[in-house]
């Protein structure tokens, strides 16, 4: 397969997706760290904002107990959402909000608070173009050397199984490599060690536009 072939391949493989990772993080981020089901009044605007703040609460509750925001912190809620969806309260009854924030927005606003993580976070490895990030977040990282379609499925089966990775999502492609859309739970350089360390990727020049690169090998 010529690169121009593969590159294309890789673009109609994105397209198709996106939709479904969209519809998978909903589902696989519900019981994550920075995600909240909420009890909600109505439909209505102020009632959604009211209940992302109680789930904004929530977020920050698990993630840095010791934090202590007040009202103003609250109710930037809606400007930290990712997603959200209504949904039927467990009891049958009644409506409840299932909120998705931003992982990075919200590491940002645990930042300004001065709060530290329950996790803890370690420096950044070399070998990476990313800064140095306190803990996790949501970025992009560039892998080429990517010779078939079976390596761009590899390499997808292979991110997909790292415990520290999330919502990896294909958004580009060119030539021999590809530009993903992903969610860490930790420093992204101690990721990208983590992967070079299972085989199969290793250290990539800098690429333009992503915050990482690496080079898949066989």
């Amino acid at each position: 397969m010529t690169m121009t072939r593969f590159a294309f391949a890789v673009l109609l493989v994105c397209s198709l997706l996106v939709g479904f990772n969209l519809r998978a993080a909903e589902t696989a981020s519900a019981g994550g760290a920075y995600s909240a089901t909420v009890p909600v009044a109505d439909t209505g605007d102020a009632a959604r904002d009211a209940a992302l703040s109680s789930a904004l609460a929530q977020v920050l509750q698990q993630l840095a107990p010791q934090a202590t925001p007040g009202a103003d912190v609250l109710g930037q809620a809606p400007g930290l959402v990712r997603n959200y969806k209504y949904q039927r309260a467990t009891s049958g009854s009644g409506l409840q909000l299932q909120v998705d924030f931003d992982p990075g927005s919200i590491q940002h606003l645990m930042q300004q608070l001065g709060a530290a993580t329950v996790s803890t976070a370690s420096p950044a490895a070399a070998g990476t173009s990313a800064a140095a990030p306190t803990a996790g977040g949501s970025g992009t990282l560039w892998v080429d050397g990517l010779d078939s379609a079976t390596d761009f499925a590899t390499l997808l089966s292979t991110l997909r199984q790292s415990p520290q990775l999330h919502n990896v999502v294909p958004v580009a492609a060119q030539n021999d490599g590809v530009l993903l859309q992903l969610d860490y739970d930790a420093p992204l350089g101690d990721v990208a060690n983590a992967l070079i360390a299972g085989g199969h990727l290793q250290v990539a020049p800098a690429h333009q536009g992503a915050d990482a690169s690496l080079h898949w090998t066989r």
